[in-house]
């Protein structure tokens, strides 16, 4: 739901994103919900809107000062590049912006000499036409009462906001996180417990190994199938969520139990494969030991298993 909210009513990089300018959602308060939605998030235990603008996250924080604002606060897309339009003009080539910079709110002269006011005047214009929407996204961040929260603890608050501060899942979380229910030790079961779990590190460190080679290439994730597993997919399809634990004490006990299932033939009789169990809710994995004597046979179920599984249930 995060991902939907913010694509329809945010707009940005992956540095951080801002509210579009929208009236026509201002006056539906649609940021509001967006707000609302934001409370309940955290209040859950995540994933957390860590998406935001560091002068986004300010502005819900306290009033926004004119003073401290910069050319990073421009995120209107037909402004986004007039600032550094109007550095780089000349005496001569600067008058040919003015149509823009007077759309800006700017009524001052249009001369070189005069450029970091006009900058400064973009620049406000730009981070005043948001500012409604924000304040409406706060009116939101009022339930639970967590923008009494934001106010007094903005610091601490912040890595729930903005892009940088929360640990992004990856092969050593969840390799550390792995809990394995073996068998007897010395016993034919715990050497085909102990192979699939060896073909489990392997699938997961390949995961890894394709993400980083993708942003390698900048090729990106859009740019990727939708059979295209990544980290976050697999640990979702795991857990139920694609995040981190946001409390670091629940991060530090944070377990998948992984158990083994031996007696797939005296359950269904004679059949060609079994796919893993999953329980998203004690957080537990059970792998069928029959189907998956080699790592190729391991992958192709595994990769079967996350790519159609579209909702919970065996069938």
């Amino acid at each position: 739901m995060l991902k939907g909210i913010e694509a329809q009513l945010f707009e940005g990089g992956d540095n951080g994103k801002t509210p579009k300018y929208s009236i026509t959602d201002y006056q539906k308060d649609h940021y509001k919900t967006c707000g609302e939605i934001f409370a309940v998030s955290v209040a859950q235990g995540g994933p957390a809107p860590n998406k935001k603008k560091n002068g986004a996250m300010t502005t819900s924080a306290q009033e926004q000062d004119k003073n401290e604002m910069s050319k990073d606060n421009v995120t209107d897309p037909e402004l986004i590049e007039l600032p550094e339009q109007v550095d780089a003009a000349g005496t001569d080539t600067i008058a040919d912006l003015s149509d823009r910079i007077l759309a800006s709110g700017y009524t001052g002269p249009i001369i070189h000499e005069w450029k970091k006011a006009i900058t400064d005047a973009i620049v406000l214009h730009s981070a005043v036409r948001i500012i409604p929407m924000l304040q409406q996204v706060c009116d939101g961040l009022k339930l639970y009462s967590f923008h009494d929260l934001l106010r007094e603890h903005s610091e601490t608050c912040q890595q729930l906001f903005v892009p940088g501060h929360l640990q992004k899942v990856d092969a050593e979380f969840l390799e550390l996180a792995m809990t394995p229910i073996f068998s007897e030790e010395g016993s034919l079961r715990r050497h085909r417990e102990c192979r699939i779990i060896n073909f489990l590190q392997d699938f997961i460190q390949k995961l890894e190994d394709e993400e980083e080679l993708a942003a390698a290439e900048k090729q990106g994730m859009c740019n990727r199938s939708a059979d295209f597993i990544t980290i976050c997919k697999l640990f979702q399809w795991l857990t139920g969520q694609a995040h981190i634990p946001l409390i670091e004490t629940q991060r530090k006990e944070f377990k998948i139990r992984i158990e083994f299932d031996h007696d797939g033939d005296a359950r269904y009789g004679d059949h060609i494969i079994c796919y893993p169990v999953i329980n998203a809710c004690a957080v537990s994995i059970t792998f069928p030991t029959k189907h998956l004597g080699t790592y190729q046979e391991f992958q192709d179920i595994m990769s079967q298993a996350i790519n159609n599984s579209k909702e919970f249930g065996r069938h």
